[in-house]
Order: structure tokens, then sequence, then C-alpha cells
């Protein structure tokens, strides 16, 4: 995918898939995605996550941005882990 072309309507699942192919695992089911230590449904496009970023973003406070500076408080950053089995213990 060109990012030209991108337009923010590709799910979050896109990413999954993504990993599942760079990480060599058997299913997008073994990835789990958060933003802001909340998990993210692969469902979501990437369009809405951006915006719930910026909406919890504009209530916290905001510092002006020099030339130089950290760019940290102006990235969405998406944590990826490896999503913990669900198997019963017996």
């Amino acid at each position: 995918m060109d990012y030209a072309d991108y337009d923010g309507s590709i799910p979050v699942s896109f990413i999954h898939k993504y990993l599942k192919r760079k990480l060599d695992l058997h299913s997008e089911e073994e990835i789990e995605i958060k933003c802001m230590g909340q998990p993210v449904l692969p469902t979501l496009q990437l369009r809405n996550l951006v915006e719930q970023w910026i909406q919890k973003e504009s209530t916290s406070e905001r510092g002006e941005a020099r030339v130089g500076s950290s760019a940290k408080e102006f990235v969405m950053v998406l944590a990826y882990a490896r999503r913990e089995s669900k198997s019963s213990s017996n």
C-alpha cells in the first residue's frame, strides 16, 4: 500500500495481517494491538482510531512545538504484543 493512497478507511486488521506476515505467526489472533494502553478492535478504521487519539490528546495539556525538540506528543503510538493464550489449566 502506497502512503499517498492512504485515506484512513483501512481497518486495524490490516496492521494485524502485516504483523502476522512480518513475525511469521500462524494467525492474526496471536496479535494484540493497543493504543494509549487500550486494546484496539481489528474492525476499527484507522481514521476513527486517529480521531479517538486526537480527542484523548486534546484533553491533556499541550505544549508549544519547537524545531529540534521531541515530537513524541504529536505521534500516535500503537503497541503490539503476542496475545496471551487462553488455555485452561487442568
